[in-house]
């Protein structure tokens, strides 16, 4: 049985923290295609048939997941994501300078200034809180993309989680290279920033404009998918990280309410192969948001 964080607080926590595995579901949340240059759903009708599958088989396994939206689909998808919210998922806000308003902007966030980032995601936070009716703290930009600015830009705007990146990530094409990042939980220098890394294989270094193995459901194949997990939670366990987390992603273009789509059915086996893990190393599954991760880790303490 999974182990809930309640949204009162930790003290439902009878773990010691080092004994945890803390499980985190996320999906990116685009524009559909014909309005977003980085890539998209085809169409509104599969995203929302994207999202609802994605939830429905996440709650059968009685897992949680943080959404980072991009403030159109946020309007569009309004009372779906309420719905979603009432589960006690995470609505967070994803960002391509690309796919937003009209398309004045044409590059990677990574490429734009202190000031150009503080505008642009100023305007997106305003229309994401405009169509969902509350505001979001947390974030993650699209393609990873982020430079030295965007952190404090984000801190300034009141944002308290981060899922920046793919640690190994080695794209400059799209201002995403992450080859010496921390691939693990923590605090972004000394803003109460919290950074929650997507899981990734960090022992492979990729050449230019790769990836590296990691936890994208549509990235490989399941065997594939598989790898990452074993050396990740191995990797964790060995070198005795504090707080253990996984983090998985996906996106709103894949039909997950069609179970005969390959893609369905490899969620369904990672998400099984990793609790067949966590008890291989005797460890404790925690399913639950980025959001409930910071609340975790500030109540108990812990210094990452």
């Amino acid at each position: 049985m999974l182990i809930f964080i309640k949204a009162l607080g930790v003290s439902s926590i009878m773990r010691e923290l080092d004994t945890v595995l803390h499980i985190i579901f996320t999906m990116d949340c685009e524009r559909i295609r014909k309005f977003s240059p980085p890539g998209g759903p085809e169409s509104w009708e599969l995203s929302e048939r994207a999202i609802k599958g994605y939830v429905r088989i996440l709650l059968e396994y009685d897992m949680k997941c943080t959404f980072f939206i991009v403030p159109e689909t946020a309007r569009r998808h309004r009372e779906l994501f309420h719905e979603i919210s009432d589960y006690g998922f995470e609505l967070g806000m994803h960002y391509h300078p690309q796919s937003f308003l009209d398309g004045k902007y044409t590059k990677y966030l990574g490429e734009y200034n202190y000031e150009e980032q503080l505008e642009q995601l100023s305007q997106a936070l305003n229309y994401w809180r405009n169509s969902i009716g509350f505001r979001p703290y947390s974030f993650r930009p699209g393609n990873a993309s982020s430079n030295e600015y965007t952190y404090r830009v984000l801190h300034k705007l009141g944002f308290r989680q981060t899922s920046t990146y793919i640690p190994k990530r080695n794209m400059p094409r799209l201002h995403a290279v992450y080859m010496d990042a921390n691939p693990y939980p923590h605090h972004v220098g000394e803003m109460d920033i919290l950074e929650v890394p997507i899981t990734s294989d960090i022992r492979v270094s990729p050449p230019t404009n790769k990836d590296p193995p990691h936890l994208r459901i549509e990235w490989g194949e399941e065997g594939a998918l598989k790898e990452v997990v074993d050396f990740w939670i191995g990797h964790l366990v060995q070198r005795k990280i504090p707080v253990k987390s996984v983090v998985v992603i996906t996106h709103n273009f894949i039909d997950y309410s069609n179970e005969n789509l390959e893609y369905t059915i490899r969620l369904r086996r990672l998400i099984r192969y990793i609790l067949e893990r966590v008890r291989y190393y005797d460890l404790h599954p925690v399913s639950l948001t980025i959001e409930e991760l910071h609340r975790i880790v500030d109540e108990l303490g812990v210094n990452i």
